[in-house]
């Protein structure tokens, strides 16, 4: 038993140490921008962002407060939903009903709002639905994380731009183009609580100036089962909520366009989505 104890530390002590000297490594390979002359500073390349102002503009120069999640960084963290996204954002944190996911800025969050605080963008094009401006941010959002490019998020009132539902903030998913793929694309994942998603892709951009961009999803998930004290009865199968959590959602995504994507009065666009959600 010392024996197995005395190896474990050893073990832990070299990973500490590795650790650390990974950090430094990295610590030291970032650029620092007090040591940059001023030529390299202006030729440091700064994000821009299109949703603050309705035209394409950097970051620094946006009249807002603005966070940028990007596919790399989707995929780095292994996001699965927008709502996963969402709570990684500054300021947002969700919450899970078991049936719906919602979305909270600031602590502002009521239990009837049902997202119609926030402005849901998909490419510029609204998505709240028309009865209670609610926004679907869980399973049963119509575009699979994959085909997001980046996701833009401008915090604070924008009505004077959007209009409705844009109060607290207004989140822009920008899906990515047949360019961005140029073939097909396959993959299958799998999770715990018995989840299992395949997703297949095509895009490519035509020599004509077509760019077109094709994606299916189906995700199975069993859930988990939840045990409540307070009803720990046999006539309440004793507490015990099984197979109650489970969960399918079925995704058609098409994207296809027709000029330059760097000029979006001149773009010609045509965005369909389908959505088929169990629970």
């Amino acid at each position: 038993m010392k024996n197995r104890i005395s190896k474990f530390r050893k073990v832990f002590i070299l990973t500490t140490m590795f650790i650390l000297l990974f950090s430094l490594v990295v610590f030291a390979q970032q650029t620092d921008l007090t040591e940059l002359d001023l030529d390299a500073l202006i030729a440091l390349e700064i994000d821009t962002v299109y949703t603050a102002s309705k035209y394409e503009q950097k970051v620094t120069e946006a009249p807002s407060s603005i966070s940028i999640v990007t596919a790399d960084e989707i995929k780095k963290y292994g996001y699965r939903d927008l709502a996963e996204i969402l709570q990684s954002i500054r300021g947002f944190h969700t919450t899970n009903d078991r049936n719906y996911k919602y979305v909270a800025v600031r602590g502002f969050g009521l239990p009837s709002d049902y997202n119609n605080r926030v402005l849901l963008l998909i490419d510029g094009v609204r998505h709240n639905e028309t009865i209670f401006d609610s926004s679907a941010i869980g399973l049963e959002f119509p575009v699979n994380v994959d085909n997001i490019k980046r996701v833009e998020v401008v915090r604070g009132p924008s009505s004077s731009l959007y209009g409705n539902s844009a109060f607290f903030a207004v989140v822009n998913i920008i899906t990515k183009h047949g360019g961005d793929l140029q073939g097909l694309e396959i993959s299958a994942d799998a999770g715990s609580f018995e989840t299992y998603q395949t997703r297949l892709a095509y895009g490519n951009k035509y020599d004509n100036g077509l760019e077109l961009y094709m994606s299916g999803s189906y995700l199975d998930r069993e859930g988990d089962d939840h045990y409540y004290e307070e009803l720990d009865d046999p006539d309440m199968n004793n507490g015990l909520s099984e197979g109650n959590d489970y969960g399918e959602a079925k995704r058609l995504f098409l994207k296809a366009s027709y000029a330059d994507f760097t000029s979006h009065e001149n773009m010609l666009l045509l965005l369909e989505s389908y959505m088929s959600r169990c629970r």
